[in-house]
């Protein structure tokens, strides 16, 4: 398990970073989320092809169950608030797929972040 370091996302990290992407792609999906975060810790060294040597076993860090966490929070703050809601078109109706329902939400959130 990934130890937690200062540089380590916040909630308000990954939040900022879920709004700058719905600005992007108001249409999405919840893995393409996750993969922004996942990319950003990756970036930072947190987690990927960073090894530690741990006695005679080597391993690589992936993201946390914590990180996680954060992450479904955050996408459930944005379904609740109404900003987001399930599916992008008639073949895609559901969860994984997500898309803008309030831009003026958004708009406040990303105005918010910056």
């Amino acid at each position: 398990m990934r130890q937690h370091f200062e540089q380590d996302l916040s909630r308000e990290d990954i939040f900022r970073m879920i709004v700058k992407h719905l600005d992007v792609f108001p249409l999405t999906s919840l893995e393409a989320i996750r993969e922004v975060i996942r990319s950003s810790l990756n970036q930072r060294g947190l987690i990927g092809g960073m090894t530690t040597q741990t006695g005679a076993a080597t391993y690589n860090r992936k993201i946390s169950d914590q990180d996680i966490q954060l992450i479904n929070e955050c996408i459930c703050d944005l379904l609740n608030s109404r900003v987001i809601q399930p599916g992008i078109n008639d073949v895609n109706q559901d969860l994984p797929w997500i898309s803008v329902s309030d831009k003026e939400k958004l708009e406040t959130l990303v105005n918010s972040q910056s």
